[in-house]
């Protein structure tokens, strides 16, 4: 969906950078640009020359780029391992110091518009196992891509502890009541087993979800897994499908760890470190809700965590 951009000197604005992007690329004025999402802060424009159509996107914060770059290695890597992801032409920044991305346009629609979902979740299941193959050096969002090594954590048990920050997220699962002190001491202790993993990192996408991935309206084909800025390097696949499972349901996580490739002995023995990066990952949400005093926003974390719209009895 087109979202109109912020105010109409802002459109302007990011239409002429655009068009300067595309004559100093591609050596020409690009015939259309189209506003995707709005505005200077975060916008997303596509343009046509008589190589195609490509997408430029653009952020008004400078160190913006650093994503771009991420994204740029992720998906470069991912496509050498049998991904298809859209091949970025270039990362760059405009004469007034903002970033920019150009990448390839890829038609079709978005995955939560599909029909046949199943055979899109499984397929989608193929492709997280394909990124998994992708080795990394490091751990968290700073990795191969990156030569900052003083960044970068070199450790698992490191990361854990200072990137990911187990402690300070079950400090706010407590505090805002979301699990009990046992649930807390039971997350402790598969965090500790998790820290003490040897596991060479690969790499991982970050955000596996259906509204990432474009396939093609008639087939149902996945053409492109997209926005690899929440990628990361850590030990697979425990990160991937605690993101990738959670809007699924039951027939979905199936037909997502038939096309990974796991058995259901496998998922079992994985489950508990799966619920592990689940639920900490919702702290930081949990931490804004509160801050925000969005008291019904809280009781629905809560209810969630607490298994409060399970089916089944535990």
């Amino acid at each position: 969906m087109t979202v109109p951009a912020t105010s109409a000197k802002e459109s302007a604005q990011a239409r002429r950078l655009v068009q300067e992007v595309a004559q100093r690329h591609f050596g020409e004025k690009a015939t259309t640009v189209e506003e995707c999402t709005g505005g200077l802060t975060n916008s997303v424009w596509r343009l046509r020359v008589s190589q195609g159509e490509f997408i430029v996107r653009t952020h008004a914060n400078a160190t913006k780029i650093t994503d771009y770059l991420k994204e740029q290695w992720a998906m470069d890597a991912a496509r050498a391992a049998g991904v298809p992801t859209p091949r970025v032409l270039e990362v760059g920044n405009f004469a007034d110091g903002r970033p920019y991305m150009i990448a390839e346009h890829v038609r079709g629609i978005e995955g939560t518009e599909a029909t046949g979902r199943l055979a899109i979740v499984e397929q989608l299941g193929r492709a997280a196992a394909k990124v998994h193959t992708v080795r990394t050096h490091g751990f968290g969002p700073v990795f191969d891509w990156s030569g900052n090594t003083l960044s970068r954590h070199e450790t698992w048990a490191g990361w854990l502890a200072h990137g990911f920050d187990v402690e300070a997220r079950l400090a706010i699962l407590l505090k805002q009541k979301m699990i009990d002190r046992s649930q807390g001491a039971r997350l402790r202790r598969i965090g500790a087993e998790i820290a003490r993993w040897r596991k060479r990192p690969v790499l991982q996408h970050g955000d596996l979800r259906l509204k990432n991935v474009i396939v093609d309206a008639d087939s149902g084909q996945l053409l492109s897994l997209l926005d690899w800025d929440s990628c990361v390097s850590s030990p697979a696949p425990y990160w991937d499908l605690s993101l990738a499972l959670h809007d699924l349901g039951i027939d979905e996580k199936e037909a997502f760890l038939a096309g990974y490739g796991m058995k259901l002995r496998a998922f079992e023995a994985a489950l508990p470190f799966v619920r592990f990066f689940n639920m900490l990952n919702y702290a930081h949400h949990v931490s804004h809700a509160a801050t925000a005093k969005k008291r019904d926003r809280l009781e629905c974390f809560r209810r969630h965590l607490q298994g409060g719209l399970d089916l089944v009895l535990v």
